[in-house]
């Protein structure tokens, strides 16, 4: 049967396409959906595939531009991926990604990233997992800092409206800050981060805006949910942190102290915190959280002499690095690193490792020592492991607030 994988060209193909994934989390979405969707994927981003006329599965990818140590660089925001149980087994998947990634390299982005619903499958496809995002429970009667709290900002809440003016330059410093944040548009704010459709509630309360104050400008910014719960007489409230993010250190523990004294909430939850969240020494008792780690961002290298180009290194060391990559056999051979910049090279290697690797040190959340012991990485010049580690080494955890 032949299979045609295109972009979209309707909203009716849009529709069919993107149910690929949606029969997995929902119903199908109508055109009022699609078209708060459609805000932020272009259609002809959107992939399709159908076989025989039926629709058989759909592959999208948000326009961003992705924070990287040093910069930030274009990349493709893979979503909305999915195959119809009717066609499993037929080659759909690999067909709409080899489509998918051939026309990010015609856009000319170094970058495709994800977030994965199931880790074994984009290996298969470059992508290595590059980041970790962790989830909390915190009963709120354990929620004390270990040193008395000074209040730096003046805690507000905000109608919608507001947020969506004054909450975006917070997020903007965050992008500049950590690798692995994706710039926001206006519109992606109005419709994913602002909105509050009921049906995303998940019977909780409407969405709450909280901004934090100092200096005439918004330091910080909370938005949250709470659920309501009652048993015997006491609160089973749950509030869930949808984000916390803020320009200073001093915001930012103002915006938790806040969340975590809000009344009549017996557990606080959060998702999607970075691994070196600095919960872990405002807290007195941080187990408490019990906090668990999980894959965060995954990351492909595209064009892999622009992406290493494309960011900053801690060390002015050389690297040639030998790269495999059979499902883009463009990036294979022998690349040399030195003084910020990648080119092809013929001279001996001093590391072996498939593009899944470099994906996994690109942004600075694994090192090449974790890849080495993992079996990841071949080290064919002694010392060249550390050297990689040094030259590739970021302060700062990447991290992406929002699953997209």
């Amino acid at each position: 049967m032949p299979l045609d994988v295109r972009p979209c060209s309707s909203t009716e193909e849009f529709l069919q396409a993107f149910y690929g994934i949606g029969q997995y989390f929902g119903g199908p979405p109508d055109e009022e959906r699609a078209a708060r969707f459609l805000r932020n994927l272009e259609r002809e981003r959107m992939h399709g595939a159908w076989i025989d006329g039926d629709p058989a599965g759909g592959a999208g990818a948000f326009t961003f531009d992705l924070s990287v140590p040093g910069g930030s660089l274009p990349c493709a925001g893979v979503t909305v991926v999915g195959v119809y149980p009717t066609h499993r087994r037929q080659g759909v998947l690999r067909a709409m990604m080899r489509a998918q990634l051939d026309d990010v390299r015609e856009r000319g982005e170094p970058l495709a990233a994800l977030w994965a619903s199931e880790e074994p499958i984009y290996g298969r496809f470059g992508y290595g997992m590059a980041s970790l995002q962790g989830q909390v429970e915190l009963a709120r009667d354990r929620a004390a800092f270990a040193r008395p709290h000074a209040w730096s900002t003046r805690a507000r809440f905000v109608e919608a409206d507001e947020a969506l003016e004054r909450f975006p330059a917070v997020w903007d410093a965050l992008h500049t800050q950590r690798p692995g944040v994706f710039a926001r548009t206006r519109d992606w704010w109005e419709s994913r981060v602002v909105a509050d459709p009921e049906d995303r509630r998940e019977a909780g309360m409407p969405k709450r805006f909280v901004a934090f104050e100092g200096a005439g400008a918004v330091e910080a910014y909370a938005i949250y949910r709470t659920k309501p719960g009652w048993e015997d007489g006491t609160s089973t409230g749950r509030l869930n942190v949808l984000e916390a993010i803020g320009t200073t250190p001093a915001a930012t523990a103002d915006a938790w102290r806040f969340l975590l004294d809000v009344d009549w909430i017996e557990t606080i939850g959060a998702y999607l915190l970075p691994v070196d969240h600095p919960l872990f020494f405002l807290l007195a008792e941080p187990r408490r959280m019990r906090f668990r780690a999980g894959d965060g961002l995954w990351v492909r290298l595209v064009d892999v002499g622009a992406a290493l180009s494309g960011r900053t290194y801690a060390g002015d060391g050389r690297l040639v690095f030998e790269v495999a990559d059979a499902f883009c056999p463009w990036n294979e051979g022998r690349w040399r690193l030195e003084g910020g910049e990648a080119a092809r090279t013929d001279e001996e290697p001093d590391l072996r490792l498939d593009v899944t690797a470099l994906g996994s040190v690109f942004l600075g959340g694994f090192t090449f020592r974790q890849l080495a012991d993992g079996l990841r990485v071949e080290e064919l010049r002694a010392g060249a492991v550390a050297r990689a580690d040094a030259i590739f080494r970021s302060d700062a955890a990447p991290w992406c607030p929002e699953i997209f």
